[in-house]
């Protein structure tokens, strides 16, 4: 697909936790850099850092981190990561246990200090519904920051229902969904083509969202 195509403003959710929105999200990175055009990758909420991976003397979050190196470290992990809990557990729980405030102000004043780029894309945390704190929802503000939403799908059991149902919260809610992406988590297999199949059919079909790309199991480049 032409990368060049996407909206300039967007958020990347996924259909729960450890399905590769980071991976798609680096990739789409790389890509819009190699054609030219200035990203920046931002991840405002992240929760866990990594131990084995430290920066200017600090462990960071490893999503964070690849994002990092995916716009060739052009934008400090501070920028990129301004809001990162130490243990990785749901971001309202790890922010109550730190005595700090985590709401949707918090999230549009970072988001209007970012840097300037001709792309700005926005990775979530967990999934579409993602609480803040007790009454705020991370896809409250991505709805009423009118962010298009790029959906990433993990290819594994129990996809096609993840996927139908977070597409169709994402429209109850409001929400814009751009495409989505197909990511074989454990590589590509029957099984798994017959699902992507399915599902290019029924997303197209009932929510009227197409296919952008496909992820192979540690690729490098996209399809």
């Amino acid at each position: 697909m032409d990368f060049a195509k996407l909206p300039t403003r967007f958020f990347v959710t996924g259909t729960d936790t450890e399905v590769g929105k980071t991976y798609s999200s680096a990739l789409i990175v790389k890509a819009l850099i190699q054609g030219g055009h200035s990203v920046f990758p931002f991840k405002p909420v992240a929760a866990g850092v990594e131990p084995s991976l430290v920066v200017n003397g600090k462990a960071v979050n490893e999503d964070a981190y690849h994002l990092w190196l995916a716009c060739n470290k052009v934008y400090s992990l501070d920028q990129i990561n301004p809001i990162l809990y130490q243990q990785p557990i749901a971001p309202h729980i790890a922010a109550e246990l730190e005595n700090k405030v985590l709401d949707a102000s918090l999230l549009s004043l970072l988001s209007s200090k970012v840097p300037g780029a001709e792309y700005t894309l926005i990775e979530g945390a967990g999934g579409w519904h993602l609480p803040l704190n007790n009454e705020e929802l991370m896809s409250e503000w991505v709805v009423n920051e009118k962010l298009p939403v790029l959906l990433v799908v993990g290819i594994k059991l129990g996809c096609l229902n993840h996927a139908l149902l977070t597409a169709e919260s994402i429209i109850n809610s409001g929400g814009a969904v751009i495409g989505w992406v197909a990511n074989f988590i454990d590589g590509e297999t029957d099984i798994g083509r017959k699902n992507v199949e399915y599902l290019q059919t029924q997303l197209t079909k009932r929510f009227n969202i197409s296919k952008l790309f496909e992820i192979q199991k540690n690729q490098r480049t996209l399809l």
